[in-house]
């Protein structure tokens, strides 16, 4: 005569969700092993069998992982243990405990029917309706390689980036500014500066997920034509040899001089992207600090943007290293009062007007200036 037992679990699905402060970012809405689940000891056809917790908690993950909605799980003769209490416990260590499960898993259920000596679990599976799915999600040892998935997701357009990083030590605003870190060194990817909002799950001990997700401010298709025009853009593609064995400071002139001939500062509209400098011919210093960060990426001059304030109102201009040293160069000032008072200044040069984290950029204290090229 069989026995029945059914137990149910039912568990909403929770995320942990920090803002990020100081990012750079507008805010609307940051090894071991590849994360495979353990495979349980013998699968007899579609039943996984189990000798042990361990191999019960690993069939269970593989039904998570495989994004099935039901599975049968046979416990050995030789199982110790209560099988009731077993799973609910490896159902709740599983749903509470693996980033993976808090992040696209909504409820797991079973039930237990025995059989001769032994008994038998029917486990069943419903998924948060969300778009969430288990093969979407990048799996990593550590978080590093995680700039590439990034920059990846920026250049693809895409609005969510879901990465499971078996050990990792950011919080959710520590993923935010890496985001934003890798959009500002690499400009070009996205026609204008994303906003990014970073939901964090939590697996067991240092396991996290973090979904991605990132708005552009308009639909796929505007983003997909306006990139398509950016990666019309090729400044330097006939300058090959003229640039081949020029400095680095010479290289920064460069690119100062190609967004002067093709860019005016603007502050009316909404001309604070790259797009805006390097297609509408318009930019306010945020559009323009981008544009130039750009040009000196393809020209290979290491160059950060700077998110600071002049005369007290918010502004945006570059830092560059040429040759070791460090300089300023701001674009809207530029452009406006000419490159003398602008380009490749010293951190003294700045200070009248300009204010800025000075623990978040390097120090700026080379001995060139614009003057030295020209």
């Amino acid at each position: 005569m069989k026995k029945k037992l059914t137990a149910i679990i039912c568990l909403a699905s929770f995320a942990v969700s920090l803002c990020a402060c100081g990012s750079v970012f507008d805010k609307e809405y940051v090894a071991v092993s590849d994360y495979i689940p353990a495979v349980a000891e013998e699968r007899s056809g579609e039943k996984i069998i189990v000798s042990n917790f361990d191999g019960l908690k690993s069939a269970i993950s593989q039904l998570v992982a495989d994004g099935k909605t039901e599975g049968l799980i046979g416990f050995d003769s030789a199982y110790k243990g209560d099988y009731g209490e077993d799973m609910d416990n490896a159902c709740w260590e599983i749903r509470t405990q693996d980033a993976l499960c808090a992040y696209y898993v909504e409820n797991i259920s079973y039930e237990l029917t025995k059989i001769v000596n032994s008994y038998e679990a029917l486990v069943r599976v419903s998924y948060v309706d969300v778009g969430r799915e288990a093969g979407d999600v990048i799996k990593l040892k550590y978080s590093t390689g995680i700039e590439e998935h990034i920059k990846d997701a920026f250049s693809e357009g895409k609005t969510k980036l879901p990465v499971l990083i078996n050990r990792s030590y950011y919080t959710a605003e520590a993923m935010e500014r890496l985001v934003g870190d890798v959009y500002m060194k690499n400009p070009g990817l996205a026609p204008t500066a994303p906003k990014v909002n970073v939901n964090m799950f939590s697996g067991n001990g240092i396991q996290r997920l973090y979904e991605i997700n990132i708005s552009y401010g308009m639909n796929s298709a505007e983003l997909k034509a306006k990139q398509e025009q950016l990666n019309d853009v090729k400044p330097f593609a006939d300058m090959e040899e003229e640039l081949t064995g020029i400095s680095e400071g010479e290289r920064a002139v460069t690119a100062y001089e190609y967004l002067k001939n093709r860019c005016r500062y603007g502050t009316e509209g909404q001309n604070n992207s790259i797009y805006s400098a390097l297609i509408l011919g318009v930019a306010d210093s945020e559009g323009l600090a981008y544009a130039y960060s750009e040009l000196c990426r393809q020209l290979d001059v290491e160059c950060i943007v700077v998110h600071g304030q002049n005369n007290w109102q918010d502004y945006c201009w570059n830092i560059v290293e040429v040759d070791g040293d460090h300089y300023h160069v701001d674009m809207a000032k530029a452009l406006t009062e000419g490159p003398e008072e602008a380009v490749l200044l010293r951190d003294e040069n700045m200070w009248e007007n300009h204010r800025w984290d000075l623990s978040s950029y390097p120090a700026c204290a080379g001995q060139l200036s614009y003057s030295d090229f020209r």
